[in-house]
């Protein structure tokens, strides 16, 4: 009786193992509408500045600096009512969740020239 040796079976097991390991993983990002939208506000500036996203989806802005900033909805000079939060500061959050697709423009109250833009598919 022949016994094969076992180094070779254990190399192939573990190379397919290998295999469908990495055919499950995927590079791509989360889904807006399960992962939300993260939005910091550093050194008086909203970053990303512009988001797109998916309907239902719920946006979160992350004060990074140690004062007041606010999410309000519009443009300075016409500020809609829609949203409106106070992130009074660092560490300090707010969130708006997107139902309906559109154009969101927005801006700090405190500092007209912080502006940003959510596009809801």
């Amino acid at each position: 009786m022949s016994r094969t040796p076992r180094s070779p079976i254990i190399a192939v097991v573990a190379v397919a193992l290998v295999l469908v390991v990495a055919g499950c993983s995927s590079d791509s990002q989360p889904d807006a509408t399960t992962a939300g939208a993260q939005v910091e506000i550093d050194t008086f500036q909203f970053e990303p500045e512009s988001i797109e996203v998916d309907a239902g989806t719920t946006a979160t802005w992350t004060n990074r600096d140690d004062i007041l900033h606010t999410v309000t909805a519009g443009m300075p000079e016409m500020p809609t009512g829609n949203f409106d939060e106070t992130l009074d500061g660092a560490g300090t959050t707010g969130s708006v969740t997107f139902d309906e697709a559109g154009r969101y423009d927005y801006f700090c109250s405190r500092h007209n020239g912080m502006t940003g833009t959510v596009v809801v598919r």
